[in-house]
């Protein structure tokens, strides 16, 4: 493996421990100092339109300058994010922190993905893997992720278990937000895709068709988990009435069944085909929260939640696979950013939608919605790129 193919998952990892835990520690944690349902609801809209205008500002930005110091410059907004919840419980300082749209997604099997550093880090990743090599090395990325996200959620258990505040967590968060970015310094610099402002060479032309497909797809999907994912801790803990630290456990337990399995990621595209592999296990996966919401029992919501997770985070590495396969070299930054973008906006709205459902008890509504409404992505990629797994085999 290249020395920055290294370097870009060490900065992952690092920065993926923090996110082992602040999926759930943040919703909780504006509950607890008085913010509503709505008012999270809102934050996180405003974090996702955020996150969705620097994703597309960042994969430009990185094809214009290079990759290597765009995401040295977006990981950099992080830290901002974790030196006010460090130092501050003040209401209108930690809301303005959506504004740096880092705190909308991680792994805990979302719909919008990890915020702007993303298309940076798969793009750079793509430019330091070998095609034959690219679904492993993609697979054990995100199950090293998944790893650093589990001691990061063991380390929250422990610290919560003292009798220890959320501070404690975000002041760890800042600690190693600033260490993630430190390792990305080390990377070797790449040179700018874009040669000139003209808007034939700043727009994606050749990978045009399959960007706009992929933006369809994830759209509607992450509209639909956008109606779920932010607000489920509160699911657990207001409806379902599970303590903080069983909410923990939960998502615990999510990271050590999908560190296993998404190791097989690559068997599991090799035995059913890329696609056809993202797009049953997606459906599978987003159809258990309408099974959630119609079977309100902690215990059991908690199993087909773990499972959901796994499912759903096998499939990443087979579609960061596909959409680096299907886009122009030259273009995949860009082309990351545009549909980044497409999904981002999307699953904010889908979060307001869920804050104002919970607000008057129906959150179950919005689980069974959202779920109905995320199925059309994995449908949709059959329809787009079914014919993708034939002509691969036949390579």
């Amino acid at each position: 493996m290249r020395r920055n193919a290294v370097l870009l998952i060490a900065s992952r990892a690092i920065r993926s421990l923090a996110f082992g835990y602040l999926t759930f520690i943040v919703p909780l944690y504006l509950k607890s100092i008085g913010f509503s349902a709505v008012i999270i609801g809102l934050y996180f809209l405003v974090a996702t339109i955020s996150s969705a205008i620097l994703v597309l500002i960042s994969g430009f930005l990185g094809d214009m300058i290079g990759r290597r110091d765009a995401l040295i410059i977006m990981s950099s907004l992080f830290i901002i994010s974790m030196v006010i919840f460090s130092i501050t419980n003040n209401k209108v300082l930690l809301f303005l922190t959506s504004v740096f749209g880092t705190t909308t997604g991680s792994m805990g099997g979302g719909g919008a993905g990890g915020g702007p550093v993303t298309p940076l880090q798969t793009s750079l990743l793509a430019d330091n893997t070998e095609l034959n090599e690219r679904t492993r090395i993609f697979s054990l990325t995100t199950s090293i992720s998944l790893l650093s996200s589990l001691l990061g959620s063991l380390i929250s258990y422990a610290i919560l278990s003292l009798g220890f505040s959320d501070l404690v967590l975000f002041r760890i968060s800042l600690v190693l937000s600033i260490i993630s970015l430190m390792l990305l310094v080390l990377i070797s610099r790449d040179k700018p895709r874009i040669k000139s402002l003209s808007i034939n060479d700043i727009l994606p032309r050749r990978s045009s068709k399959p960007i706009t497909r992929i933006a369809i797809a994830g759209s509607l999907g992450s509209l639909g988990l956008g109606m779920v994912t932010p607000l489920l801790p509160l699911w657990f803990r207001l409806f379902l009435n599970a303590s903080e630290i069983e909410i923990n456990e939960v998502y615990t337990a999510s990271y050590v069944v999908s560190i296993i399995l998404t190791l097989m990621a690559r068997r599991i595209e090799v035995f059913m085909g890329r696609v056809r592999a993202i797009s049953i296990l997606r459906s599978i996966s987003v159809f258990l929260f309408i099974v959630m919401a119609l079977m309100p029992v902690f215990m059991i919501d908690a199993v087909l939640y773990v499972i959901r997770v796994t499912l759903y985070t096998i499939t990443i590495p087979l579609r960061q696979s596909l959409s680096m396969d299907l886009m122009d070299e030259n273009e995949r930054a860009r082309g990351l950013s545009i549909t980044g973008l497409a999904r981002r906006v999307p699953y904010g709205l889908g979060s307001t939608i869920a804050g104002l459902l919970m607000n008057y008890a129906e959150f179950s509504l919005s689980m069974v919605l959202g779920g109905g409404i995320a199925l059309l992505d994995p449908i949709l990629y059959y329809i787009f790129f079914r014919h993708y797994d034939d002509r691969s085999s036949q390579v």
